[in-house]
């Protein structure tokens, strides 16, 4: 058999199987209607990957933007040709979006985060460095006592509502599910390539609440969380009443995700379709997975989460 038909048999979230130029280390990052952002965050996350000295890809999952994200992604190409763009060929979620660039990602080390840059670079840095020790999950927690907080005066007040409703949501959480996490929601997570592919194929939601299956799933199977402390900015504000708002609403999908795992969905058995296989990659061609779509769970797909 050929090395490309090998390739299209075998599914991407078999972690023995990588193709010979697959990179060490693979950065996704979810992105709906980032144009005012996207451009100035991919170059700054190219020149960071290049000072590390080793392989890497960095994929760009856009969710069905309608403003200029992906021509601005397109003309980038040329420039950052590690560059790995994918579309959903509609809007359909943060959580559906990492599961696809995950799915379709080629490293050995597999790290996410948010198109805004929050997190400083370092703590990417750090991430990797955990990754490189054997360290399986590797997640940001902003609770922990060395972590920091930077945002300018007109957003403290804020942030401190935001910390205080996400330690309310984080303390749900740990009750419903048995959880250890203190901040499931951070937006900077990273896994092995065999922790990644026995935890992505079993997520199932689709929007914010994807990070609490993280967790629930490495339970199962017995995986260790590594938590580092992290350096976070905020340069935006959302209403306390919109915050409220977005926490009540997570209620149903919180529920769903207690019935699914009292039934057994993240034990330690692959559920849901197979991956989309490998390589998807073009601006021409739309990556999605054929997955039933909960529409309660789609809205406002990258807006920041009452944890976060």
């Amino acid at each position: 058999m050929s090395p490309s038909r090998e390739r299209a048999a075998r599914a991407p979230w078999d972690p023995m199987f990588r193709p010979e130029d697959a990179p060490d280390l693979s950065l996704i990052i979810g992105c709906y209607n980032a144009a005012r952002q996207v451009e100035r965050t991919v170059l700054a996350l190219a020149e960071f990957l290049d000072v590390l000295g080793r392989g890497w890809e960095l994929l760009i999952v856009d969710d069905g933007s309608s403003d200029r994200t992906l021509e601005l992604l397109g003309n980038l190409r040329t420039q950052v040709p590690r560059l790995m763009i994918l579309r959903n060929p509609q809007n359909m979620g943060k959580g559906f979006s990492i599961r696809n660039g995950v799915l379709n990602s080629r490293g050995e080390k597999i790290v996410f985060t948010d198109v805004d840059m929050a997190f400083s670079l370092s703590n990417i840095r750090a991430m990797i460095d955990r990754l490189d020790q054997g360290d399986p999950v590797v997640v940001a927690n902003r609770r922990l006592p060395d972590s920091v907080y930077t945002a300018n005066n007109r957003l403290v007040r804020h942030v401190y509502r935001r910390h205080q409703m996400g330690l309310g949501f984080n303390r749900l959480v740990r009750l419903l599910f048995g959880l250890d996490t203190r901040d499931t929601q951070s937006g900077l997570k990273g896994f092995s390539r065999e922790a990644a592919m026995r935890i992505f194929p079993a997520i199932q939601t689709h929007g914010f609440l994807f990070d609490v299956e993280i967790f629930i799933r490495a339970r199962h199977l017995g995986l260790d969380v590594t938590e580092i402390p992290v350096h976070v900015t905020y340069e935006s504000d959302d209403s306390t009443v919109r915050k409220f708002q977005q926490f009540i609403g997570l209620v149903p999908t919180l529920a769903r995700i207690k019935l699914h795992d009292l039934r057994g969905g993240y034990s330690d058995r692959i559920r849901g379709p197979l991956p989309t296989p490998l390589p998807l990659r073009s601006l021409d061609v739309p990556v999605v997975e054929e997955l039933p779509h909960d529409a309660s769970d789609r809205e406002s797909p990258f807006r920041s989460s009452p944890g976060r």
